[in-house]
C-alpha cells in the first residue's frame, strides 16, 4: 500500500510521539542534572564556607600573638586558652557570610594553633516525594527535622556539607635587651624584638606585623592533643639541661605537674618549685620552661652555654602556668614590678606565690615567696633554683591571679 502525502496519518503520529517523547526525556535530563547542578553547587559552597570558618577559627589567637610582640613579649605565650572566645563561635561569622552554619569546630596542637571545622549550606535540596522514606514522611507531617531550600520553600532535604583544616604558622622571633641595673641577677627590659627579619618592638606596624603571623589550610589535624591550658615542660623527663647540669625536681623528673585545683598563690610556688634544681642561666627561661640564656651578664657570664632559668624567667614561667596561660609578663623585674595585673601588697602582709623584689627601682631581683619568711629563686651565676631565706634588701611585693 502507498501512503498519500497527507495521510499517512501513522507516520504523523509516530513522529508527534517522537517529538513528545523526545521532549519529555529533554526536560528529565534537564531537571536531572539541574538537580546534581545544584548539588554540585551546595558541595562547593559549603567547602568554601568551612574553609574561611576554619581561617577565621584561628584570627583570635593570631590577634593575640600579634598584641604580645607589639608589646614586646614573647608571641609563643599566646594560647587558645585565653583568648576569650570558643572556636566555634570565631568560625560562625566567618561560615555565615560564605552561605554556611558550622557543625563541628575541634582545636588541635599544644597551643591549640591548628582547628578542624565542619560546616553545611544554610540551604538544602529538597527531597521530592517519591524520594522520601517512611521515617521521612512521618517526619514532614510532623514538621521535624525540616529544611528550607533557597527559594523559601520547606521540607526533607539535603544540605550541602563539608571540612576543613586550618593552622596557624608563627614567624621565629627574637630579642635583644638593654643592659640590666647593677648588681642585677636578671636581664634588662626589652630593646628590641624581631620576627622573621622584621621589627615588631618597638614601634611595629600591626597590619604587616599580622601578615607574618600565617593563617594557612593543611590536610589534616596536629597530631599532639590541645588540652585547653599550657603543658608547662618543655624538656624530656630527667633530660640533661646543659652546663652539666641535670633537672632534678619532681615535676621534670616524673612529669607530674601541679594540681588544677591549687588556689593561685599555692600554684605559684608549685610551678617555681617544679624546676628545683635546674641551673641558673642569664636571660634563661621562657613560658614554655628552662632555656638557654644570652651573652652576657654584667660580670660577664654567658647564659647561651645553660639551659636554665635567670630569677625573671622563673617568675614569669611560674605566674604563666598558675594563671592557665592567662597571664604574660615581660623578662625583666622592673616590667613584672611595674604590670598593672599585679597589685602591691604590704611587706608585712605577704602571702605564698607573691612575687618579692628586691633593691630599689627598676630592683634587681625577683623570686617567688614561699611563706615562713622564705622564697624559691633563681640566685646567681653557678647556683640553681632553690628554696632560699628572704634577704634584708627586700623593698616590694606584688600579688598576681
Amino acid at each position: 500500500m502507498r501512503y498519500g502525502k497527507s495521510g499517512g496519518g501513522d507516520e504523523g503520529a509516530a513522529t508527534s510521539v517522537l517529538v513528545m517523547f523526545m521532549a519529555v526525556v529533554l526536560a528529565a535530563g534537564f531537571l536531572l542534572f539541574g538537580r546534581i547542578g545544584q548539588a554540585g553547587d551546595m558541595r562547593t559552597r559549603a567547602q568554601i564556607g568551612a574553609d574561611a570558618a576554619a581561617l577565621g577559627a584561628l584570627a583570635p589567637l593570631r590577634d593575640q600573638a600579634v598584641s604580645l610582640a607589639l608589646d614586646g613579649l614573647d608571641p609563643s605565650a599566646a594560647g587558645y586558652w585565653s583568648v576569650g572566645t570558643t572556636p566555634e563561635a570565631a568560625a560562625a561569622s566567618y561560615a555565615d557570610k560564605n552561605g554556611t552554619r558550622v557543625l563541628r569546630a575541634r582545636l588541635s596542637g599544644r597551643e591549640g594553633q591548628t582547628t578542624m571545622v565542619e560546616a553545611a549550606t544554610r540551604f538544602c535540596q529538597l527531597k521530592r516525594d517519591g524520594e522520601l522514606t517512611a521515617k521521612e514522611r512521618d517526619d514532614l507531617r510532623q514538621r521535624r527535622n525540616l529544611c528550607t531550600d533557597n527559594t523559601g520553600k520547606t521540607g526533607i532535604g539535603r544540605a550541602g556539607s563539608a571540612r576543613a583544616v586550618a593552622t596557624m604558622k608563627a614567624p621565629r622571633c627574637s630579642s635583644d635587651y638593654w643592659d640590666p641595673p647593677p648588681e642585677s641577677t636578671g636581664i634588662g627590659p626589652t630593646r628590641r624584638m624581631v620576627c622573621d627579619g622584621v621589627q615588631v618592638y618597638p614601634g611595629g606596624d600591626r597590619e604587616r606585623v599580622r601578615k607574618l603571623f600565617k593563617l594557612r589550610l593543611v590536610d589534616g589535624e596536629d597530631p599532639v592533643a590541645y588540652t585547653g591550658q599550657p603543658e608547662g615542660m618543655d624538656l624530656p623527663p630527667g633530660g640533661p639541661v646543659g652546663g652539666g647540669g641535670v633537672v632534678v625536681s619532681e615535676c621534670a623528673t616524673n612529669g607530674q605537674r601541679p594540681a588544677d585545683d591549687l588556689p593561685f598563690g599555692a600554684a605559684v610556688v608549685a610551678w617555681a618549685l617544679c624546676w628545683r634544681g635546674t641551673p641558673y642561666s642569664w636571660g634563661g627561661g621562657t613560658v614554655r620552661g628552662p632555656g638557654r640564656g644570652i651573652c652576657c651578664s654584667p660580670g660577664g657570664y654567658d647564659g647561651r652555654l645553660t639551659i636554665g632559668f635567670d630569677c625573671s624567667g622563673l617568675t614569669l614561667y611560674a605566674v604563666y602556668h598558675a594563671s592557665k596561660g592567662r597571664i604574660a609578663m615581660g623578662h625583666f623585674t622592673g616590667t613584672q614590678l611595674d604590670d598593672p595585673r599585679g597589685r602591691p601588697v604590704p611587706l608585712n602582709q605577704l602571702q605564698a606565690g607573691d612575687l618579692v623584689f628586691f633593691g630599689p627601682r627598676p630592683t634587681d631581683h625577683v623570686a617567688v615567696y614561699y611563706g615562713d619568711g622564705k622564697m624559691v629563686e633563681a640566685p646567681r651565676t653557678g647556683d640553681v633554683v632553690k628554696i632560699s631565706p628572704l634577704r634584708s634588701s627586700l623593698t616590694y611585693a606584688r600579688r598576681f591571679g
